[in-house]
């Protein structure tokens, strides 16, 4: 399985870099915050530098600045969280500060690490499923392009596949270990508290809450806590990261002037979303009556944190870390649906690439 994620980094990165320097595409126009001046589309032979796009600006902006507010207190870098760009700083300064090249070097060996462990987990407690199934579905997911660049997704994707497997073996305090990293990786890190909770209570029931066995359960609310409170150490204010996150149109309510609701790419870009958000509540529901009421529950969870910010804004790429979903997908006996889904997928994963790679809004 491991040949196939190697091949696959070279179609997709080669497909991208086709993608790249055989347009003459003009500024993308779905949001009104994208301006030709600040998101320039421009053809270029740096295969690196392809990865390096939208919020890869910002984890770059801390490697080299450090956590700090911008004049205007409005768009910053404190919503994001530390241990991906600490990782691209220590693999940088080994690189003589090529820090775009580290970041896609820790993408590339989470995305090989994740595989590793979906593999182990599909393996030991779905059993009748083929392992390598589950992966080529995470693969061709539409926006499994943000695996392969200077973004948290493979690496959060690979702690919480990790914390998954060790809540599942019942070892607990490796468990834990992977969520504090989790949730010092993305927001949505906190959440990993819930296998280790889970199975805990599954294997030791309630009354182990009131023992040594619950600790590592407070491990990933600890590390998100650690990050919000070195925020009020730094800036005196302990409700920063919250306020930052809301001039990122996450203020749990809707702003329509961020939309060009009549024009052609908005509309595209809007029914998208749509329909992914559409598919992930899908999945929730089958995956709590085909598979786990827990897998189902942190689905929710994730899926939650991001439809009641006012937004569906990169749902689809929060959606990308939510494994069960392969999973589900690999148990369909019907292989027609699911020959046809993954030929629907591998589309809009292509559409996903060439948006990327030139500048366009992608999630």
């Amino acid at each position: 399985m491991m040949l196939v994620v190697f091949f696959w980094l070279i179609i997709v990165n080669i497909f991208g870099f086709a993608a790249l320097n055989r347009f003459n595409l003009r500024p993308d126009t779905a949001y009104t915050w994208i301006t030709p001046e600040s998101f320039p589309t421009k053809q270029s032979w740096d295969i690196i530098e392809m990865h390096n796009r939208w919020d890869t600006y910002w984890y770059l902006d801390i490697v080299k600045n450090g956590y700090y507010l911008k004049t205007d207190n409005l768009l910053s870098n404190v919503v994001f969280f530390p241990l991906y760009p600490l990782l691209i700083k220590l693999v940088g300064t080994a690189l003589l500060g090529n820090y775009v090249l580290a970041g896609w070097i820790i993408s590339i060996i989470s995305l090989f690490a994740a595989c590793a462990f979906f593999y182990k987990l599909v393996k030991e407690f779905h059993p009748d499923i083929d392992p390598e199934l589950p992966i080529l579905l995470l693969l061709v997911f539409p926006t499994a392009f943000f695996l392969n660049v200077i973004y948290t997704e493979a690496l959060f994707l690979f702690l919480t596949i990790a914390t998954f497997y060790y809540a599942f073996r019942k070892n607990f305090y490796a468990a834990g270990a992977f969520a504090l990293l989790g949730a010092l990786t993305h927001s949505n890190g906190v959440f990993l508290a819930l296998p280790i909770l889970w199975e805990i209570w599954r294997n030791y029931g309630w009354k182990s809450i009131f023992t040594s066995k619950i600790w590592p359960v407070f491990f990933a609310p600890i590390g998100a806590f650690a990050f919000i409170f070195y925020g009020y150490l730094k800036f005196h204010n302990f409700w920063l990261f919250f306020q930052i996150e809301s001039a990122w149109g996450r203020s749990f309510q809707i702003n329509w002037d961020h939309f060009s609701l009549f024009s052609h790419p908005s509309i595209i870009n809007m029914s998208i979303d749509i329909a992914l958000t559409v598919f992930i509540l899908t999945m929730v529901y089958f995956v709590y009556q085909k598979l786990s009421a827990l897998y189902a529950v942190f689905m929710s969870l994730t899926v939650a944190a991001a439809l009641t910010s006012g937004t569906l804004m990169s749902i689809g790429r929060y959606s990308l870390v939510l494994f069960p979903i392969y999973i589900l997908l690999a148990k369909i006996k019907n292989k027609t649906f699911q020959q046809v889904w993954i030929g629907t997928s591998i589309l809009f994963f292509a559409l996903d690439i060439i948006l990327f790679v030139n500048n366009y809004w992608a999630g």
